[in-house]
């Protein structure tokens, strides 16, 4: 009998994933726990291995699908086959769960990569289940029920047109925006929802059809351009930029080189200012927040996981440091070091992506004098570090000297952080880069 190889539940709240590369090929053999396929879920390429041993007669997704969580990806004839002509297609019943695209496993809220469906200007025939129902995963008619929801009114985006959490939430959304402004004394003070996005029409211009590439939007070029829209859309995103005089962070970073050195581990400035921003954020905890807009809440993070932004060969990662709060300055440098090389090396786990609070991306590692960062989300807000560069300063004396100078960049969401908090946040991380010594106190 032939078997179907579904695409596994990876990690919790991921529903989908891109097949990235087939490493077997239709029609060669397959041992049981030989890795037969590369899919990528929240940035991170995972391996995915064959329960079976037998012959992968046929690939049911193509590298650049997107494949929802348990549906299937590959035919796989077992050793004791011997023909394919045996082979009948297995039909899955409709019982609203087998085919589910989302497996609940307790209330944790979903941080997977968020995805912008484009409009459909014609609405096409709802499918329907054996028993006449729309079809909707288990979690999505529950959710549509506590908030009042028909769901003959969604759009499914899931396979066969499946009602998805995700449909539901933005359907949500959507009403609670509509009712707002058909009768404003009612409104609950919810962000209206941005519309949904349009695609971009693009045609060659006559005479350059030859000299143009045209490059397929795949694996972690697509998962960062849907995560870049994402925030667009999603988010009122303001910035807010000063300088520190960071003179004294050189020095006490050169003090602490050699004894980081003598235990294998490279001393950067990112740990000492990860140090300053967990203080800056206790005293402002608006910038470690998120939104949740289900129900309308700003969720306050009492716990600091830092997404750092990685360069890779492939594209831009955020891996995360968790619990920055709880590590000492050399902890973290090691931390960092790991975590960044893991990413070069296409190590990451689902998990080296998941539960961060606040982003940090080191521009200054690249140049420029400063940046606009994308808050990266759910988080509330982003920094943006740059280069250390000596410049002229005026001093309270009036006298001018070189120090070493260093532009900062918050990018944040104002619809959580008002712009004085934002200020004041800089504020206090200025001091605290520009007074480092007091960081040596912290764990």
């Amino acid at each position: 009998m032939a078997k179907e190889f579904l695409l596994p539940e990876l990690a919790e709240s991921v529903v989908e994933g891109e097949i990235v590369r087939w490493i077997v090929q239709e029609g060669q053999s397959v041992k049981r726990d030989q890795a037969i396929v590369e899919v990528m879920t929240d940035k991170v390429t995972v391996e995915l291995v064959c329960p079976y041993t037998g012959i992968l007669e046929k690939h049911l997704a193509k590298e650049g699908d997107v494949v929802a969580v348990n549906a299937p990806i590959a035919r796989i004839i077992e050793s004791s086959e011997t023909s394919s002509s045996e082979i009948k297609p297995i039909q899955a019943e409709d019982n609203g769960d087998s085919l589910s695209l989302f497996k609940p496993s307790a209330e944790k809220k979903s941080d997977g990569i968020f995805q912008i469906r484009k409009n459909q200007e014609e609405k096409e025939p709802k499918t329907r289940g054996a028993y006449g129902r729309v079809l909707a995963v288990p979690a999505a008619r529950r959710l549509a029920r506590e908030l009042g929801i028909d769901l003959e009114q969604v759009t499914g985006s899931g396979e066969n047109g499946r009602i998805r959490v995700e449909d539901v939430r933005e359907a949500g959304v959507r009403e609670n925006h509509l009712t707002e402004t058909r009768n404003p004394s009612t409104s609950s003070g919810q962000a209206p929802k941005p519309e949904t996005h349009k695609p971009v029409i693009y045609k060659t211009p006559e005479g350059y059809e030859e000299k143009e590439q045209r490059i397929p939007l795949r694996g972690l070029r697509r998962a960062t351009s849907q995560q870049m829209l994402a925030s667009h859309l999603q988010t009122v995103r303001t910035l807010n930029v000063d300088e520190a005089d960071v003179t004294n962070l050189v020095k006490l970073r050169e003090k602490l080189k050699p004894v980081a050195e003598k235990q294998g581990v490279k001393m950067s400035f990112l740990p000492l200012i990860m140090k300053a921003v967990v203080a800056a954020l206790k005293a402002y905890p608006a910038m470690n927040s998120s939104f949740d807009e289900i129900h309308n809440e700003i969720v306050l993070k009492q716990y600091y996981n830092f997404g750092m932004a990685v360069n890779t060969s492939e594209g831009l990662v955020v891996p995360v440091i968790r619990d920055v709060d709880k590590k000492s300055i050399l902890q973290l440098a090691k931390d960092l070091t790991d975590i960044a090389q893991r990413a070069r090396d296409h190590k990451l786990t689902p998990d080296d992506v998941r539960a961060g609070t606040f982003s940090i991306t080191n521009v200054g590692s690249l140049g420029g004098l400063f940046s606009f960062p994308i808050i990266n989300l759910p988080d509330a807000a982003i920094l943006g570090v740059h280069s250390i560069k000596k410049r002229p300063v005026v001093l309270d004396d009036d006298s001018i000297v070189a120090r070493q100078m260093m532009y900062i960049s918050v990018s944040f969401d104002h619809r959580l952080v008002d712009g004085a908090d934002a200020v004041f946040f800089t504020n206090k991380l200025v001091e605290l880069l520009e007074n480092p010594e007091g960081l040596m106190l912290e764990s």
